[in-house]
């Protein structure tokens, strides 16, 4: 078997676990799954909002990397808050993918609302409301953020998980770039369009926005490694509650 799923032996595997950590886990788990839930409402009042304007494409609508990725939260979160209630501790497997859609949904938010936000959309939606979006962009990404650094019961991830992680983006960016350059032209973001920006251009995006998805699952793994070692000097085993 693979390290990266291989038990994680702590030199503490005796230390006995507190109640606040017990509290806190089964606190986080109902948090992980009412986060699920709110997502999935927000999908599916954009969803509506845009067949009622007579504008709803699925075949460009679930080629944005921000639906792609809520719906990949709906489905870890609901995971992750049975896991919490459930269970004493995640898998290794489950850590994996969590790290990952730390870095995913951080990505969400930065790039939404410091390249996105304020431009009208390409297909001339108008939001009825700003639920779904402020959702979408905003509060899932704090949260899934945040949740990382306080949720007990994670295994310590090696730091090969970096590579594990990037391999959903770069697959997203490449497909997408395919689709629009021998496909119907449609590009989801300006910035992947190679026919109006150039190559150049596009390349400095994605080499940009590849770089910060390693950064910030570095840093989840940098934070979840770091509290391995806050647990255990406070008596509690993250890996053996």
């Amino acid at each position: 078997m693979s390290k990266l799923f291989e038990p994680y032996d702590s030199p503490r595997s005796g230390a006995r676990p507190l109640t606040l950590a017990l509290g806190l886990r089964r606190t986080w788990g109902v948090a992980n799954l009412i986060a699920s839930f709110a997502i999935a409402i927000a999908i599916t009042v954009n969803i509506t909002d845009r067949v009622l304007q007579g504008i709803f494409d699925p075949t460009h609508y679930f080629q944005y990397f921000t639906i792609q990725t809520s719906l990949i939260n709906i489905v870890v979160l609901l995971i992750g808050g049975m896991f919490g209630v459930m269970r004493l501790t995640d898998p290794r497997w489950y850590s994996v993918l969590r790290a990952s859609i730390v870095a995913y949904a951080v990505v969400v938010g930065v790039v939404y609302n410091v390249l996105l936000a304020g431009f009208p959309s390409g297909d001339g939606y108008i939001e009825s409301s700003p639920f779904p979006n402020l959702v979408e962009h905003v509060w899932a990404p704090i949260f899934i953020a945040v949740e990382w650094l306080f949720m007990p019961g994670r295994s310590r991830l090696s730091w090969r998980v970096l590579w594990i992680a990037a391999i959903y983006p770069l697959a997203w960016v490449a497909l997408s770039l395919v689709r629009g350059l021998a496909g119907d032209g449609w590009f989801p973001y300006f910035f992947l369009n190679v026919t109006d920006s150039g190559v150049p251009t596009v390349a400095i995006y994605v080499a940009g926005i590849a770089a910060f998805i390693i950064t910030l699952t570095a840093a989840a793994i940098g934070v979840g490694r770091l509290h391995s070692r806050v647990f255990a000097d406070l008596g509690i085993d993250r890996d053996r509650l």
